[in-house]
Protein backbone atom coordinates (compact mmCIF):
# COMPACT_ATOMS: atom_id res chain seq x y z
CA UNK A 1 0.00 0.00 0.00
CA UNK A 2 1.11 3.54 -0.71
CA UNK A 3 1.46 5.62 2.46
CA UNK A 4 1.16 8.71 0.24
CA UNK A 5 -2.37 7.89 -0.91
CA UNK A 6 -4.27 8.18 2.35
CA UNK A 7 -7.98 9.00 2.10
CA UNK A 8 -11.04 9.45 4.28
CA UNK A 9 -14.39 8.03 3.18
CA UNK A 10 -16.93 10.65 4.26
CA UNK A 11 -20.65 11.24 3.98
CA UNK A 12 -22.63 14.48 3.96
CA UNK A 13 -26.13 13.30 4.93
CA UNK A 14 -25.79 10.37 2.51
CA UNK A 15 -23.82 12.10 -0.25
CA UNK A 16 -20.56 10.13 0.03
CA UNK A 17 -17.04 11.07 -1.05
CA UNK A 18 -13.42 9.98 -1.11
CA UNK A 19 -11.54 12.92 0.41
CA UNK A 20 -7.74 13.27 0.30
CA UNK A 21 -4.92 15.75 0.88
CA UNK A 22 -3.22 16.52 -2.44
CA UNK A 23 -1.14 19.50 -1.31
CA UNK A 24 2.02 17.51 -1.98
CA UNK A 25 0.79 16.41 -5.43
CA UNK A 26 0.82 12.66 -4.73
CA UNK A 27 -2.59 12.16 -6.35
CA UNK A 28 -1.79 14.34 -9.37
CA UNK A 29 0.62 11.70 -10.67
CA UNK A 30 -2.41 9.83 -11.96
CA UNK A 31 -5.10 10.55 -14.54
CA UNK A 32 -7.55 12.07 -12.07
CA UNK A 33 -10.76 11.82 -14.15
CA UNK A 34 -10.05 8.12 -14.79
CA UNK A 35 -9.00 7.57 -11.19
CA UNK A 36 -12.17 9.17 -9.86
CA UNK A 37 -14.42 7.11 -12.11
CA UNK A 38 -12.60 3.92 -11.11
CA UNK A 39 -12.41 4.54 -7.38
CA UNK A 40 -16.06 5.64 -7.18
CA UNK A 41 -17.38 2.46 -8.84
CA UNK A 42 -19.50 0.73 -6.23
CA UNK A 43 -18.94 -2.99 -5.74
CA UNK A 44 -15.61 -2.86 -7.59
CA UNK A 45 -13.68 -0.29 -5.60
CA UNK A 46 -14.16 2.15 -2.68
CA UNK A 47 -17.44 3.44 -4.07
CA UNK A 48 -18.59 7.05 -3.77
CA UNK A 49 -20.45 9.91 -5.45
CA UNK A 50 -17.16 11.70 -6.05
CA UNK A 51 -13.47 12.25 -5.34
CA UNK A 52 -12.46 15.46 -3.54
CA UNK A 53 -8.86 16.68 -3.36
CA UNK A 54 -7.54 19.41 -1.08
CA UNK A 55 -4.77 21.44 -2.72
CA UNK A 56 -2.68 24.54 -2.00
CA UNK A 57 -4.22 27.97 -2.51
CA UNK A 58 -2.80 31.49 -2.68
CA UNK A 59 -6.28 32.97 -2.10
CA UNK A 60 -7.78 30.88 0.71
CA UNK A 61 -6.81 28.35 3.38
CA UNK A 62 -6.96 25.63 0.75
CA UNK A 63 -8.34 24.86 -2.70
CA UNK A 64 -10.76 22.12 -3.74
CA UNK A 65 -10.90 19.97 -6.84
CA UNK A 66 -14.10 17.96 -7.12
CA UNK A 67 -14.53 15.02 -9.50
CA UNK A 68 -17.87 13.31 -10.09
CA UNK A 69 -18.24 9.55 -10.15
CA UNK A 70 -18.26 9.61 -13.97
CA UNK A 71 -14.86 11.33 -13.99
CA UNK A 72 -16.11 14.79 -14.93
CA UNK A 73 -14.95 17.75 -12.85
CA UNK A 74 -17.64 19.57 -10.87
CA UNK A 75 -17.62 23.32 -10.37
CA UNK A 76 -19.33 23.02 -7.00
CA UNK A 77 -20.59 20.43 -4.52
CA UNK A 78 -22.24 21.61 -1.30
CA UNK A 79 -22.06 18.40 0.72
CA UNK A 80 -18.65 17.59 -0.69
CA UNK A 81 -17.28 20.97 0.33
CA UNK A 82 -18.70 20.53 3.82
CA UNK A 83 -17.00 17.11 4.06
CA UNK A 84 -13.74 18.65 2.84
CA UNK A 85 -14.02 21.35 5.51
CA UNK A 86 -14.36 18.80 8.29
CA UNK A 87 -11.52 16.74 6.81
CA UNK A 88 -9.31 19.86 6.84
CA UNK A 89 -10.24 20.51 10.47
CA UNK A 90 -9.54 16.92 11.54
CA UNK A 91 -6.18 16.91 9.70
CA UNK A 92 -5.24 20.29 11.27
CA UNK A 93 -5.10 21.93 7.84
CA UNK A 94 -7.60 24.56 8.98
CA UNK A 95 -9.26 25.81 12.15
CA UNK A 96 -12.96 25.79 12.99
CA UNK A 97 -13.54 28.67 10.57
CA UNK A 98 -11.93 28.56 7.16
CA UNK A 99 -11.96 29.90 3.62
CA UNK A 100 -12.04 27.53 0.65
CA UNK A 101 -11.12 28.27 -2.96
CA UNK A 102 -13.52 26.63 -5.42
CA UNK A 103 -14.27 26.99 -9.12
CA UNK A 104 -17.17 29.30 -8.26
CA UNK A 105 -15.26 31.56 -5.87
CA UNK A 106 -14.05 31.74 -2.28
CA UNK A 107 -16.45 30.15 0.19
CA UNK A 108 -16.34 30.10 3.98
CA UNK A 109 -17.15 27.15 6.23
CA UNK A 110 -17.51 26.67 9.95
CA UNK A 111 -17.26 23.55 12.12
CA UNK A 112 -20.34 23.82 14.34
CA UNK A 113 -19.61 21.07 16.83
CA UNK A 114 -20.05 17.33 16.60
CA UNK A 115 -20.26 16.37 12.94
CA UNK A 116 -22.16 19.46 11.77
CA UNK A 117 -20.60 21.84 9.26
CA UNK A 118 -22.06 25.10 7.93
CA UNK A 119 -21.08 26.39 4.48
CA UNK A 120 -21.83 29.66 2.74
CA UNK A 121 -23.24 28.69 -0.66
CA UNK A 122 -22.58 30.54 -3.94
CA UNK A 123 -26.21 31.35 -4.72
CA UNK A 124 -26.75 33.98 -7.40
CA UNK A 125 -28.67 37.01 -6.11
CA UNK A 126 -30.94 36.91 -9.15
CA UNK A 127 -34.43 35.53 -8.56
CA UNK A 128 -35.14 31.95 -9.66
CA UNK A 129 -36.89 31.62 -12.99
CA UNK A 130 -40.29 29.96 -13.44
CA UNK A 131 -40.27 27.70 -16.49
CA UNK A 132 -42.74 25.66 -18.50
CA UNK A 133 -40.92 22.82 -20.24
CA UNK A 134 -42.37 20.78 -23.05
CA UNK A 135 -41.52 17.10 -22.83
CA UNK A 136 -43.03 14.25 -24.82
CA UNK A 137 -46.20 16.16 -25.61
CA UNK A 138 -46.87 17.52 -22.12
CA UNK A 139 -46.06 20.70 -20.23
CA UNK A 140 -44.05 20.51 -17.00
CA UNK A 141 -43.99 23.43 -14.58
CA UNK A 142 -40.64 23.96 -12.82
CA UNK A 143 -38.30 26.59 -11.39
CA UNK A 144 -34.68 27.15 -12.39
CA UNK A 145 -32.12 28.30 -9.82
CA UNK A 146 -28.33 28.41 -9.61
CA UNK A 147 -26.59 27.33 -6.39
CA UNK A 148 -23.06 26.98 -7.73
CA UNK A 149 -24.47 24.54 -10.28
CA UNK A 150 -27.82 24.76 -12.11
CA UNK A 151 -30.92 23.09 -10.67
CA UNK A 152 -34.42 22.51 -11.97
CA UNK A 153 -36.87 22.32 -9.05
CA UNK A 154 -40.22 20.53 -9.38
CA UNK A 155 -42.88 20.38 -6.67
CA UNK A 156 -44.68 17.04 -6.36
CA UNK A 157 -47.52 15.65 -4.22
CA UNK A 158 -45.66 12.47 -3.26
CA UNK A 159 -41.86 12.38 -3.32
CA UNK A 160 -41.82 8.62 -2.77
CA UNK A 161 -43.68 8.07 -6.03
CA UNK A 162 -41.81 10.72 -8.02
CA UNK A 163 -40.28 9.31 -11.25
CA UNK A 164 -36.78 10.49 -10.37
CA UNK A 165 -34.92 7.95 -12.52
CA UNK A 166 -36.99 8.43 -15.69
CA UNK A 167 -38.28 12.01 -15.61
CA UNK A 168 -35.13 13.21 -13.88
CA UNK A 169 -32.97 11.79 -16.64
CA UNK A 170 -35.15 13.27 -19.38
CA UNK A 171 -35.26 16.75 -17.84
CA UNK A 172 -31.57 16.73 -16.93
CA UNK A 173 -30.70 17.16 -20.63
CA UNK A 174 -33.71 19.29 -21.64
CA UNK A 175 -32.63 21.71 -24.42
CA UNK A 176 -34.19 24.70 -22.64
CA UNK A 177 -31.64 24.27 -19.83
CA UNK A 178 -28.67 25.02 -22.06
CA UNK A 179 -25.38 23.25 -22.57
CA UNK A 180 -24.56 20.92 -19.70
CA UNK A 181 -28.18 20.66 -18.58
CA UNK A 182 -29.05 20.77 -14.89
CA UNK A 183 -29.66 18.70 -11.79
CA UNK A 184 -33.33 17.91 -11.18
CA UNK A 185 -34.97 18.14 -7.74
CA UNK A 186 -38.36 16.69 -6.77
CA UNK A 187 -39.73 18.43 -3.66
CA UNK A 188 -42.76 17.54 -1.52
CA UNK A 189 -43.70 20.42 0.77
CA UNK A 190 -44.30 19.80 4.46
CA UNK A 191 -45.55 22.93 6.20
CA UNK A 192 -44.05 26.43 5.90
CA UNK A 193 -40.51 25.43 6.96
CA UNK A 194 -40.39 21.68 6.51
CA UNK A 195 -38.73 19.38 6.82
CA UNK A 196 -39.71 19.04 3.17
CA UNK A 197 -38.97 15.79 1.35
CA UNK A 198 -36.51 16.10 -1.54
CA UNK A 199 -35.03 13.71 -4.07
CA UNK A 200 -32.38 14.72 -6.62
CA UNK A 201 -31.20 13.37 -9.95
CA UNK A 202 -27.59 14.56 -10.13
CA UNK A 203 -25.61 15.20 -13.27
CA UNK A 204 -22.09 13.78 -13.13
CA UNK A 205 -23.44 10.86 -11.12
CA UNK A 206 -26.22 10.46 -13.72
CA UNK A 207 -28.62 9.06 -11.19
CA UNK A 208 -30.28 9.72 -7.86
CA UNK A 209 -28.05 10.40 -4.87
CA UNK A 210 -28.96 10.05 -1.21
CA UNK A 211 -28.45 13.78 -0.68
CA UNK A 212 -27.59 16.91 -2.66
CA UNK A 213 -26.47 20.07 -0.88
CA UNK A 214 -26.82 22.37 -3.88
CA UNK A 215 -30.25 20.81 -4.51
CA UNK A 216 -31.69 21.67 -1.10
CA UNK A 217 -30.11 25.13 -1.41
CA UNK A 218 -31.74 25.72 -4.79
CA UNK A 219 -35.10 24.49 -3.49
CA UNK A 220 -34.89 26.80 -0.45
CA UNK A 221 -34.05 29.76 -2.70
CA UNK A 222 -37.04 29.01 -4.92
CA UNK A 223 -39.36 28.72 -1.91
CA UNK A 224 -38.08 31.98 -0.44
CA UNK A 225 -37.96 34.14 -3.57
CA UNK A 226 -40.85 32.80 -5.64
CA UNK A 227 -43.28 31.59 -2.99
CA UNK A 228 -42.54 33.89 -0.04
CA UNK A 229 -41.65 31.08 2.37
CA UNK A 230 -39.55 31.75 5.52
CA UNK A 231 -35.81 32.29 5.21
CA UNK A 232 -35.06 29.13 7.22
CA UNK A 233 -35.97 25.87 5.49
CA UNK A 234 -35.32 22.24 6.44
CA UNK A 235 -35.22 19.26 4.11
CA UNK A 236 -35.21 15.50 4.61
CA UNK A 237 -33.06 13.96 1.89
CA UNK A 238 -33.26 10.44 0.48
CA UNK A 239 -31.00 9.02 3.20
CA UNK A 240 -33.49 10.15 5.84
CA UNK A 241 -31.10 12.75 7.27
CA UNK A 242 -31.94 16.45 7.45
CA UNK A 243 -30.19 19.47 5.94
CA UNK A 244 -30.91 23.09 6.81
CA UNK A 245 -30.70 26.20 4.63
CA UNK A 246 -30.79 29.72 6.05
CA UNK A 247 -31.06 32.80 3.81
CA UNK A 248 -30.06 36.31 4.82
CA UNK A 249 -30.32 39.10 2.25
CA UNK A 250 -28.98 41.73 4.70
CA UNK A 251 -31.36 44.42 3.48
CA UNK A 252 -30.78 43.50 -0.14
CA UNK A 253 -27.16 44.71 -0.19
CA UNK A 254 -25.61 41.30 0.40
CA UNK A 255 -26.78 37.71 0.15
CA UNK A 256 -25.78 34.95 2.54
CA UNK A 257 -27.16 31.45 2.03
CA UNK A 258 -25.79 28.85 4.45
CA UNK A 259 -26.13 25.08 4.18
CA UNK A 260 -25.80 23.12 7.43
CA UNK A 261 -25.79 19.42 8.23
CA UNK A 262 -23.66 16.43 9.09
CA UNK A 263 -20.29 15.74 7.48
CA UNK A 264 -19.26 12.43 8.97
CA UNK A 265 -16.19 10.20 8.67
CA UNK A 266 -17.10 6.64 7.64
CA UNK A 267 -13.59 5.22 7.58
CA UNK A 268 -9.96 6.09 6.90
CA UNK A 269 -7.65 4.07 4.68
CA UNK A 270 -4.77 3.87 2.24
CA UNK A 271 -5.21 3.11 -1.43
CA UNK A 272 -3.89 -0.38 -2.20
CA UNK A 273 -1.99 -1.21 -5.39
CA UNK A 274 -4.85 -3.52 -6.35
CA UNK A 275 -7.43 -0.77 -5.92
CA UNK A 276 -5.29 1.67 -7.92
CA UNK A 277 -4.75 -0.85 -10.73
CA UNK A 278 -8.47 -1.67 -10.91
CA UNK A 279 -9.43 2.02 -10.95
CA UNK A 280 -7.12 2.83 -13.86
CA UNK A 281 -7.68 -0.25 -16.02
Amino acid sequence: MSEQLEFYKMTGAGNDFIVADNRGGAWSVYDLPALSAGLCKRGMNIGADGLILIENSMRARFKLRVFNSDGSQASMCGNGTRCAARFAFLKVIAGKRMTIETSVGILDAEICGGTDVSLRMPVRAEAPRAMMLRLQGRQISASYAHAGVPHLVLFVNDAEKAPVATLGQSLRWHPDLGEGGANVDFVQLKGPQGPHLIRTFERGVEGETLACGTGVTAAAWVLYKLFGKPSLQRFTVRSGRDLEVEIDEAGGTDLSVRLKGEARVVFRGFLSDESLTEALR
